[in-house]
């Protein structure tokens, strides 16, 4: 029986309908005398099925890439098939879902690296990088340390590049690629002069000294918003690189399980990045549901943001590959102060600012509420996230009909108590990256932002418990060899759950747990938000999230039961096998 095609994921629910009513119970009747063939049979599994109504099976079915049956063994007498496997109770998961990530955007740059432990050390590196590629116009470089040159609102200086390459284009990247460092040269290059307003004071912003004139310090969309046009692909092979080294990377968002993306931005390579991908499907390269976005890192990018994400859909859309949200940096980073908090930062007077005010915000989600659009928001401070929630209400308040924006809120660094219920009370939708959770000695932003505020950030926990939408995500897309490690999720589910990154990360003997330890997430709301909440981010609740009937048979194998590891080994878990639309498409079945 082949009622439904694995390659149509939006099929409505309600043709569920033809098939036999007792396909659509997790238990089927044990006396019913249909003998029903179907693709696969799996018994003896424990399947965590994401289901609240019922989390756990022990067998499953599936016909042309649906689940046609889940529940005891019992029920599988039902069933033929010339495929039964029996997983000897290793676990099921459902398939994974990536809620922010940026796989188009892993080499896409092209730095040349310097190194140095000390100022001194690192400025002779520069020295030493531009007089062995005398054929580069621009020394694009990475990466200083935060540390080394932020104290308070002070910042790296043009002065000191300037020494070392006083006739060359440089522009140095931070370890946290939010902020950058140029010279005098980049600057009259760029036309940045004392007169160029920034494009958001506060945020997207161009530090200056006390007599007006940039210093050199570029922070968040000041900079990017140059990427696209300084630093295009145009080389051959940078480009083939670039789409080779996605479509690895895919390869292993894949092997960990996730069969479906939601990409949050590419710093305005958008047009490649996206072609790339398009590229990858008609070759049969992409492993799983990709959706793509449009960023906004300057205002201005507000007015053309809706335009730009349906052109994307129409000029590189398709089953795979969807464009249904625009992506908002309403702040930057405590590092480098452009993140928005409602208390300035120790030992300023300085109010944060946000990139778009509640008005602004609030009309871009009523455009957005027309063209049945979504949206996702970057928001580190409380500041950005209130106002955030502030706009949705009054939006909300607006619209006569149903409200149509999912409006997603990443990061959630900070969030004032007076603000935590109101995430689910609107309606939003809580992204936290998970893996960021661990204890970090000596972090800058403690000092920024003092130890009383910086022991209250990451409270994912009570936002789950509020009864709030919460999923999860990697946000990387650099990282060398250690990139397949951060963006596993089970990175996410271990750090997620204790609160401490892997022992071998660890800067002393006990970097300890960080605060608050009750803020520690269960494994089960950490699956919950990796599956059936990914789900509904992205519209698929109706198709994906959970292992029941009817819904599209994406789904993981792990050798080793998640709930039963050691909580520091989780991290090190690979699937045995991953099936996408009822199809092995990574590993095997034993």
């Amino acid at each position: 029986m082949h009622l439904f095609s694995p390659r149509s994921p939006l099929l409505p629910i309600a043709l569920l309908s033809l098939w036999p009513t007792a396909l659509l119970a997790t238990e089927l009747d044990r006396h019913t005398t249909q003998r029903i063939d179907v693709d696969l049979v799996i018994e003896n599994a424990r399947v965590f099925t994401a289901n609240p109504q019922s989390p756990w099976a022990e067998a499953i079915a599936i016909d042309e890439g649906r689940f046609v049956y889940v529940g005891g063994r019992e029920g599988l007498a039902t069933f033929t098939t010339t495929q039964r496997v029996d997983l000897e109770e290793q676990l099921i998961i459902p398939g994974l879902v990536d809620g922010h990530a940026h796989p188009g955007y892993v080499n896409v740059e092209n730095f040349g690296e310097v190194e140095g432990d000390t100022p001194e050390a690192l400025l002779a590196s520069v020295k030493v990088y531009a007089e062995r590629h005398p054929e580069q116009q621009w020394l694009r470089l990475c990466c200083w340390p935060t540390a080394m040159f932020v104290d308070g609102e002070d910042g790296p200086d043009k002065a000191m590049l300037d020494a070392v390459v006083p006739d060359r284009l440089v522009w140095f990247e931070s370890e946290t690629a939010h902020d950058f460092w140029l010279n005098s040269k980049a600057l009259q290059a760029l036309g940045v002069t004392a007169a160029t307003p920034d494009p958001k004071p506060g945020v997207a912003a161009y530090a200056r000294n006390s007599s007006g004139e940039p210093t050199g310090w570029v922070k968040e969309g000041a900079g990017v918003q140059h990427f696209a046009t300084q630093f295009a692909l145009t080389d051959p092979e940078h480009r083939e690189r670039h789409k080779d080294s996605v479509a690895e990377i895919l390869q292993v968002f894949s092997r960990h399980g996730v069969t479906a993306i939601y990409d949050a931005g590419n710093k305005g390579f958008g047009e490649h990045v996206y072609s790339v991908i398009a590229d990858l499907e008609r070759e049969g390269r992409l492993p799983l549901r990709y959706y793509g976005t449009y960023q906004i890192y300057t205002p201005d990018r507000a007015k053309t943001a809706i335009a730009e994400v349906k052109r994307y859909r129409r000029e590189y859309g398709s089953d795979k590959v969807r464009f249904n949200s625009v992506k908002v940096f309403m702040d930057g980073i405590s590092a480098n102060q452009s993140a928005a908090y409602l208390k300035p930062y120790v030992g300023s007077t300085a109010e944060s600012q946000t990139l778009l005010s509640e008005e602004e915000l609030t009309d871009l989600l009523l455009q957005l509420h027309d063209e049945k659009l979504d949206l996702m928001v970057h928001s580190i401070g409380d500041k950005a996230t209130r106002t955030v929630l502030d706009a949705v209400e009054a939006a909300k308040a607006a619209i006569t009909d149903s409200f149509y924006p999912r409006v997603t809120v990443a990061h959630l660094a900070l969030v004032d108590p007076a603000d935590l219920e109101r995430i689910e009370e609107l309606g939003v939708i809580a992204n936290f990256t998970p893996w960021w959770f661990g204890a970090e000695p000596n972090d800058i932003v403690e000092k920024l932002l003092g130890a009383s505020r910086y022991s209250q950030m990451y409270r994912a926990r009570s936002v789950f418990d509020s009864g709030a939408t919460v999923t999860f995500s990697s946000d990387e897309w650099w990282g060398g060899d250690m990139l397949p490690t951060y963006v596993s999720p089970y990175l996410g589910m271990q750090v997620g759950h204790t609160r401490q990154y892997p022992k071998s990360w660890w800067s002393s003997d006990d970097d300890g747990i960080r605060p608050p330890e009750d803020e520690r997430l269960q494994l089960e709301q950490l699956l919950l938000g990796y599956t059936r909440h990914g789900a509904f981010q992205l519209r698929l609740e109706d198709v994906l999230g959970e292992i029941t009937p009817g819904k599209i048979a994406d789904f993981v194998v792990l050798p080793e039961n998640l709930f039963k590891v050691n909580p520091y080994e989780i991290w090190q878990l690979q699937p045995s096998a991953v099936v996408f639309e009822g199809e092995v498409i990574q590993g095997a079945m034993p």
